[in-house]
């Protein structure tokens, strides 16, 4: 497992250069597919209002394919959400997944294991990809699940915004804040960082709410980190 563990380092090592976010999804998702541990892998955006899991596309038999139809409320999958909050890879195969996952992943051939890594940005989960082990499954030791942890995590690292990046609805300074906010950093910090004062940065943050849309800071962060690429 220490070997795939450098081989997917250097697969992400390969796709820093590409622009768009669709173009790093479909990178990673040939880069796993290509070690050939499982049979159907798929990566799913997450917003943390209303615990949703959307699509984006999936690998199976060397075909990469979409799944934007696909719209999952992460509530009703104890496997996936365990993932996402606790941001660490899980695991599970055998009868046991029967219960755990929803009825979109039985099959005729039942599913044997299902691995799920989270995709971190900032210690919070922006993304994540389930790996659908169909005709074998593999078993993982403790250290092998932390070496996908890492990768979620450096995998996050890709779809950071770079620091120029502005969201055309805000104000330079709003845009700064928001940058600020994305890069896990509190109100008080920002009034050190800004050299503004609590109840102006209050007031730039709801400001922000509004323009966006969104109903509270994870939201507006989330918002923001999805409009890569």
């Amino acid at each position: 497992m220490q070997k795939l563990a450098w081989a997917l380092e250097e697969k992400l090592a390969d796709c820093i250069h590409l622009q768009t976010q669709e173009e790093k999804i479909c990178h990673i998702l040939l880069a796993l597919d290509e070690l050939s541990f499982c049979e159907k892998i798929s990566f799913f955006r997450y917003s943390p209002i209303g615990s949703v899991g959307e699509g984006v596309a999936a690998m199976q038999d060397g075909q990469l394919q979409s799944i934007s139809y696909i719209r999952d409320d992460i509530r009703s999958l104890p496997i996936v959400k365990t993932a996402v909050e606790k941001r660490k890879t899980t695991y599970h195969e055998g009868k046991e997944i029967i219960t755990l996952i929803s009825s979109r992943y039985h099959r005729t051939e039942p599913l044997k294991a299902l691995l799920v890594i989270p995709i971190v940005v900032n210690n919070m989960t922006i993304a994540y990809i389930c790996c659908e082990f169909i005709k074998n499954n593999v078993r993982f030791n403790e250290q092998e699940l932390e070496q996908f942890t890492i990768f979620g995590q450096l995998t996050g690292e890709l779809f950071v915004q770079p620091q120029n990046y502005a969201h055309p609805k805000l104000s330079p300074r709003e845009n700064q804040v928001l940058r600020a906010l994305a890069n896990g950093l509190s109100t008080k910090e920002l009034t050190s960082l800004l050299a503004l004062s609590e109840a102006t940065i209050k007031q730039y943050i709801k400001s922000i709410l509004i323009k966006l849309g969104a109903k509270n800071r994870t939201h507006a962060v989330s918002i923001y980190l999805g409009q890569m690429g």
